[in-house]
């Protein structure tokens, strides 16, 4: 023992420790440049490090018994260049892994080798650069294990350094410090296994120190093992664990293990691979601890994708998939690796950025997210042009957890509703019509306890009879202070709140009262219920109607439910299910707005509706084009040849009557036969209607001016 330098050895056991501190904060700071910063920043980085670990390794050299007394040379200053070369190459590869979004297993293990044999030349040069001057041979083995040992070191630190580079706290403190004790011990275990290898002149006089060398490497390799063997039980449990993944519903900064913990599982989503909403709120919990802890901002875009309804309907679930993935890789692109970008549901994302010391810094992420998404890319053979609406809230700015994603998705609406593809910050403009949209949320909630809905019915007539059949009821909202309020006005933010399914059950039992009156009067009446997308996917929908109509003694036929043709294929295959449950029921479906996307009526023997309704342009255009009336025509023929009925809207004129009766439409509404009127005027207009035409015979449409006029 008396060969070494104690000294020397602990001074190059500090500095190892002491360079992989510094090494976390380069990467850290590498991880949250802009992209045209990263450059310049790596090759000073790679510069510093490398130097660093080049002249920890010349210590090693002068420490250890194998080393001689270096002579001035030509060859030992080639070899110590060279050293120097491979240690800058070896940081290098090290932080560029490392600082890098995301670590697939592909790159983990080619960096890891060039890095460990980066390492490994390292040593070796200042070896030689030592024994220039004599003849020297390497023993193979014990080199193999060497060179090994670099490898599968490089390996592992770079997983800790990329699991370990955002971690703060205690924990991560500690953790780093393991890991540093790892990195210099593995750097004089290395040097000393390689000393063992090499014969000289010098050496082969003392074997024996050779053996001592190849015994106290392995020591150290040994002691390598046992601290990340302590490491792994201690701290690989813990929530900040190596499970940070691109697995599902992992966050943007991950590798790719061969083997997902199954714990994990729930919080990773499948499609995208990446972190889900449970994980979002853990990870959001820690960052605004965090930013608490040093003082510093952090903020959430709430991520909408733009028109994606369409993708699916035009191109499929799968194709859908597709573009969601895509887009997800772009976002993690578009990030620092100090940020997390989760998949909430849908179409929907939430970036968290932290660390956010101006505003213009978060500005330029986002901004990036925007135009990485914008960027065309070919998906099926189908180039896909699309776009992203963001919100940007700020905390604290915006308060806690909650009220921060909600103000942000306030903020995205905003962006969305302004033209898309392009982002808002959350200020007080948006706040104040945040405080609209909460007050009418409490609005919504009062005017069901408080009866302020009221429904108008614009009857349906039988385009043969010219009798009415039906009705089609219209929700209006009765607002003490807006006045009458029409749908369009209130159901998105009901839908929003939680609200539209309460309206609707609301809806469903005025009309099943306003039906057994008609009943009680002999006459035999349908009504059609308008619902949205939500409403009509409710697993409870179907039952809750049946027991209504049960309780009020009906018929299954007398409601029939109408939805847009454009909430039919929103969804199809939980619009099938549910199609599926209304059959069992007896209770029939229509489709509104026929016409208006990309669906063909062929498609509609599988949906098992009972009734198209025309789009409105349809008939506004049908009586000076005759594109139009042929167009009307073939969707009857169809229509009737797949047993459905066939409604045309928004009957305004006789012309337009008489047309599409002759185009064989079953039945039609419009303001030529009557405005939506409240449920008094409907019934006592029916009763009219009914002795005038028993006694008089005359056809209805020219009494029910009159009749309307007499209630």
């Amino acid at each position: 023992m008396s060969h070494y330098n104690h000294e020397l050895i602990a001074l190059a056991i500090t500095f190892s420790y002491l360079a992989t501190l510094v090494m976390f904060s380069i990467v850290k700071k590498l991880n949250r440049s802009l992209s045209h910063d990263k450059k310049a920043l790596l090759i000073s980085s790679a510069l510093i490090i490398g130097s660093s670990l080049w002249g920890i390794q010349l210590i090693n050299a002068f420490a250890l018994p194998s080393s001689s007394v270096m002579q001035a040379s030509t060859s030992s200053i080639a070899y110590i260049a060279l050293s120097w070369v491979a240690a800058f190459i070896f940081a290098a590869i090290l932080l560029y892994i490392t600082s890098r979004p995301t670590l697939p297993t592909k790159t983990l293990s080619a960096g890891g080798t060039l890095a460990g044999v980066s390492a490994g030349a390292i040593v070796f040069f200042s070896i030689y650069a030592n024994h220039a001057e004599a003849a020297m041979t390497f023993t193979p083995a014990t080199s193999l294990i060497a060179i090994a040992t670099c490898i599968v070191a490089a390996i592992i630190g770079i997983m800790l350094i990329f699991w370990l580079k955002n971690q703060h706290g205690k924990f991560s403190f500690l953790a780093k410090s393991m890991l540093a004790l790892m990195v210099a011990f593995t750097a004089i275990g290395v040097h000393l296994t390689y000393s063992s290898a090499v014969a000289t002149s010098a050496t082969a006089e003392n074997t024996n120190i050779a053996q001592f060398n190849s015994s106290l490497g392995l020591i150290c390799l040994f002691l390598v093992g046992v601290l990340i063997t302590v490491f792994y039980e201690k701290f690989s449990n813990n929530s900040l664990g190596f499970t940070k993944t691109n697995a599902p519903e992992s966050l943007p900064v991950a590798f790719e293990a061969p083997a997902v913990d199954m714990s994990q599982l729930a919080l990773i989503d499948s499609l995208t691979q990446l972190p889900n909403r449970y994980a979002l709120m853990q990870h959001l919990e820690t960052a605004t601890k965090r930013s608490q802890r040093n003082g510093n901002s952090l903020a959430v875009a709430f991520i909408d994708v733009d028109n994606f309804k369409p993708i699916n309907d035009t191109h499929g679930h799968k194709v859908g998939d597709e573009v969601l993935q895509k887009i997800a890789k772009r976002l993690v692109t578009a990030v620092r690796g100090c940020d997390e970008v989760a998949r909430i549901g849908g179409d929907e994302f939430i970036a968290i950025i932290q660390d956010v010391e101006h505003d213009e810094d978060c500005i330029a992420i986002v901004e990036r997210m925007v135009h990485s998404v914008r960027e065309s890319c070919i998906i099926n053979h189908t180039e896909m042009h699309l776009s992203i609406s963001v919100g940007v809230a700020i905390y604290p700015k915006c308060g806690n957890i909650d009220e921060l994603i909600s103000a942000a998705d306030t903020a995205m609406y905003r962006a969305k509703k302004d033209s898309k593809n392009q982002f808002r910050f959350f200020d007080e403009e948006i706040a104040m019509a945040s405080d609209q949209l909460i007050e009418f949320q409490y609005d919504l909630r009062n005017a069901l306890a408080n009866d302020e809905f009221v429904l108008h019915y614009q009857m349906k007539i039988d385009s043969i009879t010219r009798m009415p059949i039906g009705a089609e009821a219209f929700l209006r909202w009765q607002h003490p202070i807006k006045g009458l309020l029409q749908p369009p006005e209130f159901m998105e933010a009901a839908e929003r709140f939680g609200l539209s399914y309460a309206i609707n059950n609301w809806v469903n039992e005025e009309c099943c009262r306003t039906l057994q009156e008609l009943n009680a009067l002999g006459i035999p009446f349908t009504i059609a219920i308008n619902l949205s997308h939500q409403q009509i996917i409710n697993p409870n929908l179907v039952n809750d109607m049946a027991e209504m109509l049960e309780r009020f003694n009906l018929p299954t036929s007398s409601v029939i439910f109408e939805l847009t043709e454009a909430a039919a294929i929103k969804n199809q295959s939980l619009f099938h299910a549910q199609l599926a449950r209304f059959k069992a029921a007896n209770i029939k479906v229509a489709i509104d707005d026929f016409g208006t996307q990309s669906s063909s009526i062929a498609n509609l023997q599988n949906l098992q509706v009972s009734e198209l309704k025309l789009d409105p342009t349809f008939t506004a255009n049908i009586e000076n084009n005759h594109k139009i009336r042929s167009i009307i025509q073939a969707i009857i023929e169809l229509a009737h040849v797949l047993e459905l009925n066939v409604v045309a809207e928004s009957i305004e004129t006789e012309v337009q009557r008489k047309i599409l009766a002759e185009l064989g439409c079953d039945h039609m509404q419009g303001y030529l036969f009557s405005r939506p009127l409240p449920r008094d005027r409907l019934i006592s207009l029916l009763k009219n209607l009914n002795l005038r035409f028993e006694d008089t015979g005359v056809f209805f449409s020219k009494n029910i001016e009159e009749a309307i006029h007499s209630v």
